[in-house]
């Protein structure tokens, strides 16, 4: 199991449900990265051996054509209402990714 490491845009609900779940989540709100950039944020994750979690699809889209970073999920725009969704989705990756063969990938949840 991989931790996950929420980007500003990520409500909190979403990380307190998934850490009793025991998933690890780190919010960026928590560890003094507010106000930076995508590429921070994206590296800030991958130093943490982190999946960094966004809504951010034009990001995810660019961030496809490169593969020095631990782990990327992009949420449809929707899963801002719908937290429930967004909570099993997330559990579900962070349980099933393997770093040896996920690192470098951007997963699309749909």
């Amino acid at each position: 199991m991989s931790g996950l490491y929420f980007d500003e845009h990520m409500h909190r609900d979403i990380a307190r449900a998934l850490v009793k779940q025991g998933i690890p989540v780190t919010m960026a709100v928590d560890v003094g990265m507010t106000a930076k950039s995508d590429e921070e944020h994206l590296a800030y994750a991958t130093a943490q051996e982190l999946i960094m979690v966004s809504f951010d699809h034009p990001f995810a889209g660019r961030t496809m054509n490169r593969d020095d970073f631990f782990g990327l999920i992009c949420l449809p725009y929707d899963y801002m209402q719908d937290m429930g969704a967004a909570i099993e989705q997330l559990a579900d990756y962070a349980q099933l990714f393997e770093a040896d063969r996920d690192h470098g990938l951007v997963f699309w949840i749909k």
